[in-house]
């Protein structure tokens, strides 16, 4: 059983709503069973899925251990650190409403009261995220991501195929925070911000290509909509690729952070030239 308050501040939002949003992997069949045997309970009260929930309440939701938040995957951990591996649908943190019962950070904290985000990764991303542990591990990592002081490589599966194997790829991005999506264009214009992205041609055949994308510039949404601004949009994109071609291919967005490096010359002292890993996604190798 899950003993969860919705957080103030959240109107009233049907529980089949508020569940989708606060427990994302949950899978589908899990929820719809839930809801069907009424197996969630305020005051004692048995729930229906559109019966409403608001801040401040608090609701017992009974399901199956397994499908309980359970601490994150991590490749490297110590006093101060914990690199961890995110789910691809997982969100870092709560969303702009406070509504996130199972988030990386979150999960992170099962592992200790104190963790904080080093910096976001979009919730259909995967891969290696980096969690302080104490407030000056904090501190150093936010100036090493403001210093854009360490190097980060994505793993990434790209409609069409390349005519050269290496190339470094420059153009601005203006943010649209209202509709929470950025424009890529060509020349510099107001209100837009320069931006840099490395690509390696991994392999490439049937019109699908593998590569590794270095983002010199980490703005929102960079990668997914530089390498659509290219004619070469990331399978699994709806939001700036091709959604007829991802209905051909169907699964999670082909995107993934697989390696970090920090500077030698990094203020982060402690961690000066360490390199993070993360495994390879099960799609990667289909």
């Amino acid at each position: 059983m899950i003993a969860h308050i919705v957080p103030n501040g959240v109107n009233n939002m049907p529980l089949e709503r508020y569940l989708r949003r606060a427990f994302p992997m949950l899978p589908g069949h899990a929820l719809r069973d839930v809801l069907k045997r009424r197996d969630v309970k305020r005051a004692g009260v048995r729930m229906g899925a559109n019966d409403a929930v608001r801040g401040g309440d608090r609701i017992d939701i009974y399901l199956p251990e397994r499908y309980a938040p359970c601490p994150p995957e991590y490749t490297y951990r110590d006093a101060h650190l914990l690199a961890c591996v995110k789910p691809q649908g997982l969100p870092v943190d709560v969303d702009r409403d406070g509504i996130g019962a199972d988030t990386l950070l979150a999960r992170a904290r099962l592992l200790n009261a104190n963790a904080r985000l080093c910096h976001r990764l979009d919730a259909a991303t995967g891969g290696l995220v980096l969690v302080a542990l104490d407030e000056e591990t904090e501190k150093c990592a936010e100036e090493v991501f403001r210093r854009h002081a360490l190097d980060k490589r994505y793993l990434a599966v790209v409609r069409g195929e390349f005519d050269r194997d290496a190339f470094t790829a420059r153009a601005w991005l203006v943010k649209d925070a209202a509709r929470a999506r950025v424009q890529i264009l060509q020349r510099e214009a107001r209100g837009a911000k320069s931006i840099e992205t490395r690509c390696r041609v991994l392999s490439q055949n049937h019109g699908i290509a593998r590569v590794l994308l270095e983002p010199v510039t980490g703005r929102t949404h960079q990668l997914r909509a530089h390498l659509a601004a290219l004619g070469h949009p990331i399978l699994g994109d709806d939001a700036y690729g091709d959604r007829r071609f991802n209905a051909e291919h169907s699964g999670p967005l082909r995107l993934w952070c697989s390696e970090m490096t920090i500077h030698e010359d990094a203020l982060w002292r402690a961690d000066q030239g360490r390199r993070f890993s993360a495994p390879n996604p099960p799609w990667w190798e289909d």
